[in-house]
């Protein structure tokens, strides 16, 4: 074989590898962009989950949010309507008449009094005459010793019956402040029913 063959041979020889070499790097960039391109749409896809995720929360909060919002505002409309309505029977009680109040006044009295001999300290509502009248008319009736305190107390309606030590105090500070609780959870018992 002569020179120049061996030289075409060894041409076609390289152009032959060249050409291998260059389609197995072709093969090669093609598969690491196949490649760069399916971990961009992975990156992309968790990328988007996660925002989708985050926005998802964010409006399950939202919403939340706003329902705890409305709760609470209807709770403290609820609650200013339970206070005014405390306060109206309350006005209503120290407002009534003195001829109604003395009945309510025998009456818990006498509900209340366990020895029928206790001292009454009646509060502001009503003169000494009054008040006097209403213990002589319930020691008549149940045959008590019902005796009118020297002193007057504080509240505006109501008494406290005192024998010894023991104090019974039917005030209205006093039945407000204890019967508040039962008379708004049966309240809110109510309320809620819808709520």
């Amino acid at each position: 074989m002569s020179v120049e063959g061996i030289i075409d041979r060894i041409m076609t020889d390289a152009k032959g590898e060249v050409e291998s070499i260059l389609t197995e790097a072709r093969r090669q960039a093609k598969a690491i962009q196949e490649d760069n391109e399916r971990e961009a749409q992975e990156h992309y896809d968790r990328q988007r989950e996660l925002l989708d995720e985050k926005y998802r929360k964010d409006k399950e909060r939202a919403i939340l949010n706003r329902r705890l919002e409305e709760r609470k505002s209807v709770l403290m409309n609820r609650q200013t309507w339970m206070d005014r309505a405390f306060e109206e029977a309350r006005s209503r009680l120290v407002d009534q008449p003195i001829e109604e109040y003395q009945q309510l006044m025998k009456q818990l009295i006498s509900t209340v009094s366990y020895a029928r001999d206790e001292e009454v300290q009646f509060g502001t509502k009503g003169d000494e005459k009054e008040l006097g009248s209403i213990l002589s008319e319930l020691n008549r009736e149940t045959g008590g010793k019902f005796t009118l305190a020297g002193e007057r107390g504080e509240s505006p309606w109501g008494f406290i019956l005192r024998k010894g030590k023991v104090e019974t105090n039917m005030s209205i500070e006093s039945l407000f402040k204890y019967k508040r609780n039962d008379l708004e959870q049966k309240a809110w018992e109510i309320f809620n029913a819808d709520v």
